[in-house]
């Protein structure tokens, strides 16, 4: 009886034994298995990221404002655009909501526009910010003052009409190229600017 029972105590201890070497050399297997995963997920990233790197620093130096855009039209699918005087000044009247304002610590740019209705239909001209933008010769945007009661007439096919745009900008801001499109305009239009 005593010698069965050392059997199963040898037995025991045996199975214990390799349970535990299976299990350390299992644990060590599947971790060198992993490592060898993630260095293989791995090996060329380091070159990729070089590479996206050098890729996003030539989109950024593309994106960067080398300039105004090009005056290439004048018009934007509904109107045919003009600047034809621009001035500056230290408060502005608006006549239309008749309010007078100040700029924040610059001074006004006022835009005289004339614009024709090559559409087929009565509409407004770009007036509104984002409709109006106005370029520096180093590619500055400027967009037109938000407070100001900005409005011009609804024109029919044909006519014309004449209105001011006005810009907050620092003191001598100089306008090179003027984009607008207006409202419903299926393009944009990009004129030369008039020196103040």
């Amino acid at each position: 009886m005593n010698t069965n029972r050392t059997t199963w105590i040898v037995a025991i201890i045996t199975g214990v034994v390799c349970l535990g070497v299976g299990l350390t050399s299992g644990w060590f297997g599947h971790r060198a298995y992993m490592i060898n995963e993630l260095e293989s997920a791995f090996e060329g990233a380091g070159e990729d990221v070089d590479g996206d790197t050098e890729e996003a620093d030539a989109e950024e130096a593309d994106t960067e404002p080398a300039g105004p855009p090009e005056a290439d039209s004048p018009d934007d699918g509904l109107f045919s655009y003009e600047v034809t005087g621009t001035e500056r000044t230290d408060t502005y009247k608006d006549e239309d909501c008749g309010e007078t304002y100040q700029p924040d610590g610059g001074e006004f740019l006022v835009v005289t526009l004339s614009a024709e209705n090559v559409g087929d239909s009565a509409s407004m001209p770009a007036v509104d910010p984002g409709e109006v933008t106005g370029y520096t010769e180093d590619g500055k945007a400027f967009e037109t003052h938000t407070g100001i009661c900005s409005f011009a007439d609804e024109t029919n096919p044909g006519n014309s009409t004449e209105y001011e745009v006005v810009f907050d900008a620092p003191k001598d801001t100089e306008f090179t190229v003027m984009e607008l499109s207006a409202w419903e305009a299926p393009d944009v239009a990009v004129i030369e600017a008039k020196k103040a």
